[in-house]
């Protein structure tokens, strides 16, 4: 009887340790998912750590997904499929987002979920894919994958820090180029047109008195200044209405945001 309690106890025990050990292996589950071998061990294993940071503490999971070929089937809806089969997400509301790259079909694909749609705008998403999909006609898929999970963090730390999300109203990132075009470019044509209209009236000087614009021929019995009136034209300004497409997110019929995807 003592043997058997000894068993049993055993055998609880080594039960409670399998459970302990399974649950970090149930909470551990890979960001980047790599379904062709496309990155080697230590390409991997870096890609993974950028995607852990980037989705540490904001409740929103980053991933990046590495496929061979999806045939004819569209892009989008096959992420869609892959993140609710997977149960993929943080959270209750499965929070996050997620980049596809079929490399055997070219195709790509941003979609987000939960709370990732709030924090990845349509604006957002877009910036994303414009600097990702270049790489990704290079063939440069470490380089692809990294950009999106630097931008995916930056994104999530403005979200965090502003308590709202980055979008086309709040991104200052593109002022000072802005500010070059719209000041500096007009500043440098003015200057060379006024140089040019300068070097032609060296010999022309300011007039200080009416008299001295009249001809030597012209003789005037009286000669007086009047002041007479001042011309002003007002110009109505009606108030600009406000776009009611400025930013956000869109989402489709099962909830998903993101883009509609691409070739490369």
């Amino acid at each position: 009887m003592k043997h058997t309690a000894k068993r049993f106890a055993a055998l609880l025990a080594a039960l409670v340790l399998a459970l302990c050990l399974s649950i970090p292996a149930f909470a551990a589950a890979p960001l980047v998912r790599d379904e062709m071998g496309l990155f080697d061990a230590d390409t991997y294993s870096q890609l993974e750590a950028s995607a852990e940071a980037a989705s540490d503490g904001h409740d929103c999971d980053v991933y990046f997904l590495v496929v061979d070929s999806i045939g004819d089937a569209d892009q989008r809806q096959y992420a869609k499929d892959y993140y609710l089969a997977n149960g993929l997400g943080s959270g209750s509301e499965q929070s996050g987002i997620l980049f596809l790259l079929a490399v055997g079909s070219r195709k790509y694909v941003t979609i987000t979920y939960g709370g990732g749609v709030t924090a990845f705008t349509d604006y957002r998403i877009e910036q994303i894919e414009d600097a990702v999909v270049p790489y990704l006609s290079d063939d440069d898929w470490a380089e692809a994958a990294s950009e999106y999970l630097s931008m995916c963090a930056d994104t999530l730390d403005f979200y965090a820090e502003h308590g709202e999300p980055l979008d086309v109203d709040n991104d200052t990132s593109g002022w000072p180029i802005l500010l070059l075009i719209v000041i500096g470019v007009p500043m440098i044509i003015a200057g060379i047109v006024c140089g040019v209209l300068y070097s032609q009236m060296k010999t022309a000087r300011l007039k200080t008195e009416a008299n001295d614009y009249i001809g030597a021929g012209l003789k005037l019995r009286v000669q007086v200044d009047n002041y007479t009136h001042t011309d002003r034209v007002q110009v109505y300004d009606p108030p600009h209405e406000e776009s009611s497409s400025s930013g956000g997110s869109s989402v489709d019929s099962d909830g998903f945001g993101g883009s509609s995807g691409g070739s490369f």
